[in-house]
Formats: C-alpha cells, sequence, structure tokens
C-alpha cells in the first residue's frame, strides 16, 4: 500500500553517489512514477512552486548490509523509503512501486517467492494490476488465468515452460519472463513458423554469410512450434519475435545450421562481437539499435549528409534500446516544439490514469531537409519512441510496416529461480490519438 500524499512528492536522490547515470531516465519518465503516486514528482534539486504545501518524501538509503532492495511505506508520515545495498541496485529498486501500489502490506522487497504456487499468485497479480492492454488487446486476465491455473501444481523447468505459454497470450512482446545472465543477439533477423525459421537478413560482414548462408535460407530449428507458443507478441512481428528467442546466445560461441533452397546444409560457429549501432553512408543512415551513443554518432552522420537530398534513416529490425538515448536523438530530426502524442500509464492497482502529453523540441543543429524512415515489424520499444514524433510530420515519410508496436516501459520483478516478469506499463499515442502498442506505426 501507498501513502495518501497531499502534494507532490520530493524524490531525495541528491546525497546518493553513483546514480547520476539513471537521473536522465528518471526525470524522463516522471509521469509514469506520478501515475502510481497519484501525485507529481519533485526531484530534491527542483525548487517546488508552492513551499507551503505539505510535501511527500521518497527517500533512497544505501545499506551495504541489506540483503535485497526493498521499498516501504510510512504512512503517517507520508514517507517512502527505498533501500538498496549499492547504487547499481536502484533500478531494481524503483521496479518495486508498482507492486507496493498493489499490495496490501506496508512494505515489497526484491526476493524471490517461496513457493511455485506463490510464484504462480505473483505473476497473476502483477500483470492483474499493472499490464495496461487488455481492453486495447480483447484479453480477459480472469479467465486466461483460470486456463493456466494447473501450472501453479508445476515445479523447476515445467513450470517456466508452462508459465511462458500463460504469459505469451498477452501477445506483448514486453511483457515476458526472462532468465538470469546476460543474452547476446547475433545480427540476423528471421521469421519462425511450423516448420523453421527463414531467415530474412543476413549482414555480409557476418560468419553466417562468409560461410555462404543467404537471405531466404532456412535456420534447422528443433520443435519451432514450441517457440512460436512461447512468444508473445503483436501479430505482425510475432513471428519474427520467436525467431529472434532462438537466435539468442547465452554462451559465447554457438553454432547454427542453415538449409539453402537446394536442399545444401551449411553449418557456421557465431561467436559475441559488438556490432555498430550505427551505419552511416552519405544520406542513408541505418539504427541497429538504441544506445546511449546514439545521439553523439547521429549528429555526426548528419554532418556529413547533405540537406539538398532526403536523409533516409534505416529503423528495419531495430528492437530499441535507451528510451532516453532516443528522446534526445530525435530532437535532432524534428522541425518544431510542442506536443507529438500522449502516453497513458498504468497506477499499480489496475487502472490505466489520464494520459499526459509529450513534447519535445528541435536541436540547434536538427537535420533541415526531408526525412525518409524505414520501418518494419522488427522496428519496436525505443526504436518507436524515436520515430513517434516523426509520424505525421510534413517533413517526414515512413515506408513499410507496421512497426511491432510497444513502447511499453516494462516494470521488472523477481519471481523465482533467478526469473523476472516484465510488464508493459503505457501506452502511448501519436498525435492523432492512434495507439502505438498493439497496433504499430506505418500501417
Amino acid at each position: 500500500m501507498l501513502p495518501e500524499f497531499e502534494g507532490p512528492v520530493r524524490w531525495r536522490l541528491r546525497r546518493l553517489t553513483g546514480v547520476a547515470g539513471a537521473m536522465p531516465l528518471l526525470r524522463l519518465e516522471r509521469a509514469e512514477f506520478a501515475a502510481v503516486l497519484g501525485r507529481p514528482i519533485v526531484f530534491d534539486d527542483e525548487s517546488d512552486s508552492d513551499p507551503h504545501r505539505r510535501a511527500g518524501v521518497w527517500d533512497v538509503v544505501v545499506d551495504a548490509s541489506a540483503p535485497h532492495a526493498s521499498l516501504r511505506s510510512d504512512a503517517e508520515a507520508r514517507r517512502l523509503v527505498l533501500t538498496i545495498a549499492a547504487p547499481t541496485d536502484l533500478v531494481d529498486g524503483i521496479n518495486l512501486l508498482h507492486s507496493l501500489a498493489y499490495s496490501p502490506d506496508a512494505c515489497v522487497t526484491d526476493t524471490e517467492a517461496p513457493t511455485y504456487d506463490a510464484a504462480f499468485e505473483r505473476i497473476r497479480d502483477e500483470v492483474a494490476n499493472i499490464y495496461p492492454s487488455m481492453a486495447l488487446r480483447g484479453l480477459d486476465w480472469v479467465a486466461i488465468t483460470r486456463r493456466y491455473d494447473y501450472v501453479r501444481e508445476l515445479a523447476g523447468p515445467e513450470f517456466w515452460s508452462h508459465a511462458a505459454l500463460w504469459i505469451a497470450e498477452l501477445g506483448d512482446a514486453h511483457t515476458q519472463l526472462v532468465g538470469a545472465g546476460p543474452r547476446f543477439h547475433p545480427p540476423y533477423v528471421a521469421a519462425m513458423d511450423d516448420d523453421g525459421a527463414t531467415l530474412l537478413r543476413v549482414p555480409v560482414d557476418t560468419a553466417a554469410w562468409g560461410a555462404g548462408v543467404r537471405p531466404g535460407d532456412r535456420l534447422a530449428v528443433d520443435d519451432p512450434v514450441w517457440w512460436l507458443r512461447r512468444t508473445g507478441a503483436s501479430p505482425q512481428h510475432r513471428a519474427m519475435v520467436a525467431g529472434r528467442r532462438f537466435l539468442a546466445m547465452t554462451a559465447p560461441v554457438r553454432g547454427f545450421t542453415a538449409i539453402g533452397g537446394d536442399g545444401a546444409r551449411v553449418e557456421w560457429t557465431e561467436e559475441r562481437r559488438v556490432q555498430p549501432g550505427l551505419c552511416a553512408d552519405g544520406n542513408v543512415v541505418t539504427l541497429t539499435r538504441i544506445d546511449a551513443d546514439l545521439p553523439r554518432m547521429l549528429r555526426r552522420a548528419l554532418s556529413r549528409a547533405a540537406p539538398a537530398s532526403p536523409l533516409v534513416l534505416d529503423l528495419r529490425g531495430n528492437v530499441g534500446g535507451s528510451l532516453v538515448a532516443a528522446a534526445e536523438a530525435r530532437r535532432l530530426l524534428v522541425r518544431d516544439s510542442g506536443v507529438f502524442g500522449t502516453a497513458a500509464f498504468t497506477d499499480g492497482r489496475g487502472t490505466l490514469v489520464d494520459p499526459v502529453t509529450l513534447t519535445t523540441a528541435p536541436d540547434p543543429d536538427a537535420w533541415p531537409g526531408d526525412v525518409r524512415v524505414l520501418v518494419d515489424a522488427m522496428t519496436y520499444s525505443a526504436a518507436e519512441d524515436l520515430l513517434h514524433p516523426l509520424v505525421g510530420a510534413p517533413h517526414v515519410t515512413i515506408e513499410g510496416g507496421p512497426t511491432g508496436g510497444g513502447s511499453g516501459r516494462p516494470h521488472g520483478r523477481l519471481i523465482k529461480d533467478g526469473v523476472r516478469l516484465l510488464v508493459s506499463t503505457a501506452i502511448t499515442y501519436t498525435r492523432s490519438g492512434d495507439p502505438i502498442e498493439y497496433v504499430g506505426i506505418g500501417r
């Protein structure tokens, strides 16, 4: 449960070292926190326009002896206290806010559920109270959960296998169960079907290309139906998301097999290696992901392009990355200041609050010419956030699509066995009022 705040909530982070990197995201997403708290967020380096109004407080305490992050509500003092062992735990701790909002308890912790039955109930409650798109997708979570009630009786890998089927019913690639440990995604795009996966993109500088693999070749996949059934995504990109999850690597090296049109089998070994996030060739700029370095790299690419000709921005296959980088980079592409859309966030208690406006302003060095944006069904998440203010702009044409439909700001909660549940928390709308979630851009 949350305190009943009477005024703005002051987030006291000033004396907390090591969190500077998170501050741009916290400021950018303050409307999400305000939706849960029911009051605006004021950071402790900002002045309150009404200093006499009684403000609530959100304190963050670093305690190296803390066994896990915890978020506690002090209703009488109108205070939230987030305790973390180290500044690196800040994001996991902040994610507890939505969970505390629906909890009957005054404290929630970033700890695993004690049993699989409790894990089932945590998944059920997190989705029921936080997921924003039941109405948009025409879903009945109670009915869906009833069909999967047997999962609470399972354990270990069998539990997670069937829980993945349950979550996939939401049809949302952001809302998923993710295991512990890093994953590497090779730079290929593949579409899964009942018989395997077709490679749609094989960059020329990859190991697969060097082995003779080409677009249109088929990947050998054990039980492709298994991958499809456990992949939740909007209809336009479900096949590609399933292909991406099959291709994901948890080890430094992995072997793959492709089958050509003549039936010949080609094997290759894929090794982890860093791929450039941006490649520029004159007026053609290809963005493969949205990372922290994107604004600087895009600025440099635009300085070398010719404004007399349209800029071609290729976002195909870009599944996103940093929301902060997307927000900064898009200022290099917009022409006008003002509102470009809205976003509605969930309050952590099963309600989608009224939309808030989204605004931007052009960078002083913004691109002065026309822009052609190339998209496909794998243009997703932060890539859609970058694209969002360009929708409907007179100097921009968008070709391809629809995009994946999911700039959903996922919330994360630890469930059990190191597995976390990610749950979307927002629906974004273009300036014409069309939802991006599920529907996508460029349809």
